[in-house]
């Protein structure tokens, strides 16, 4: 192939928008999240493909689809692409804004010819249409994906994106200050080779940077279900280790004080023996509720196993931590679900070694308030 054969450089890029759609088909087959926005990548990637495969067929005489047709269905491609990806992030869809700044161009479209005379108007339509969609998208996303992602993943698709997005709106310029001669992609010169690049650039970013944070995320959610009890959804024993250890050092580091409680419920066993095992389970999601209710965003809540519940509290002097947990025993207790609650109550000491201690404490006086008669809290 010539280095600018412009024309059969289109069927490469109709291959690759092809094997882009079949790899979000795979994708929409194999994901249960996000199964919408993939769905819309899919149907982005098929127009391209389409769009370009009818760029491909044009020629004499000039044929409505083989010209206009091709940037109507390729901004309509853009625009669901546009809408996957608000979803993907979990943004309302824009569908008024699109369908009002897309209606004027489709109906230009449509009242253009195919000829060399309505070619600049169609062509400079179609790439500032193009480079719209792409702008206005990436300025809606742009603080989702900084909240979920982090800024400089942000940066990683933002910017790339945004320099696409500004070789269209240099296309459609080029296009202007070549006036009356139209600028058609399938015609062979430097300018279109780059046109094409600039496609196959373009859409290999969007699909490896969308497949990168599909993946990223997964994989926090995958993190977050391992860390989670199943039933109440607080944090599993792991977590809580995991807390604890860095609750700990920040301790260590500010000297501000660290309050465990050990929260465990009373003659549990017998709800599940006169009840039945569900009506226990629903009894400790219950349980996880009323905690809950009571604690502040930077308190930590977890179910360490059976109906043992931990909870941690940073920066909390003693005589504070003994009035939470005094709180939160009588929520229990009024909640009336067939149990009390007994609950140990310990401070981080100067002696301690490591916080192991603080929770052996904590357990020891768990163990002194149901030995006193349980629905009571101790001090550790």
């Amino acid at each position: 192939m010539n280095l600018l054969d412009v024309p059969a450089l289109l069927w490469v890029v109709c291959f690759q928008m092809g094997l882009y759609a079949v790899m979000w088909l795979l994708a929409l087959a194999l994901l249960q999240e996000s199964r919408r926005a993939v769905a819309h990548w899919v149907g982005f990637m098929v127009l391209l493909c389409a769009g370009f495969v009818l760029a491909g067929l044009r020629g004499e005489p000039r044929h409505w689809w083989a010209y206009n047709g091709t940037n109507v269905i390729i901004m309509t491609g853009f625009a669901l692409m546009r809408r996957g990806t608000e979803r993907f992030m979990g943004l309302p869809a824009s569908d008024r804004e699109q369908v009002l700044t897309l209606a004027p161009a489709i109906a230009l479209l449509a009242w253009l010819g195919p000829g060399r005379d309505d070619a600049p108007l169609r062509i400079v339509a179609a790439y500032w249409m193009q480079a719209w969609i792409m702008v206005r998208m990436l300025w809606r996303i742009r603080p989702a994906l900084i909240a979920e992602f982090g800024r400089a993943t942000m940066l990683g698709l933002v910017g790339p994106g945004s320099l696409l997005a500004g070789v269209l709106l240099l296309l459609g310029l080029r296009q202007v200050l070549a006036w009356p001669e139209p600028t058609e992609m399938q015609a062979t010169n430097a300018a279109n080779f780059a046109v094409m690049l600039t496609y196959l650039a373009g859409s290999a970013l969007f699909c490896f940077g969308f497949l990168t944070l599909v993946t990223q995320r997964l994989v926090v959610r995958l993190r977050e279900a391992s860390m989670r009890d199943s039933l109440t959804g607080l944090f599993n024993r792991r977590a809580m280790n995991e807390a604890l250890q860095r609750a700990w050092l920040r301790h260590r580091r500010t000297h501000e004080p660290l309050a465990a409680l050990v929260i465990d419920l009373d003659r549990f066993k017998h709800v599940n023996d006169s009840a039945g095992h569900a009506a226990g389970d629903a009894v400790l999601v219950r349980v996880a509720a009323v905690l809950q209710v009571q604690l502040r965003a930077e308190d930590v809540l977890g179910r360490a196993g059976g109906e043992e519940f931990w909870l941690l509290l940073p920066a909390t002097p003693l005589d504070h931590a003994l009035q939470l947990a005094e709180r939160l025993r009588s929520c229990v207790e009024a909640a009336a679900l067939g149990t009390t609650c007994s609950i140990g109550v310990a401070l981080a000491a100067p002696g301690d070694a490591e916080v192991g201690q603080l929770v052996a404490r904590a357990d020891a006086a768990l163990y002194r308030a149901k030995d006193a008669g349980r629905n009571r809290v101790e001090a550790g």
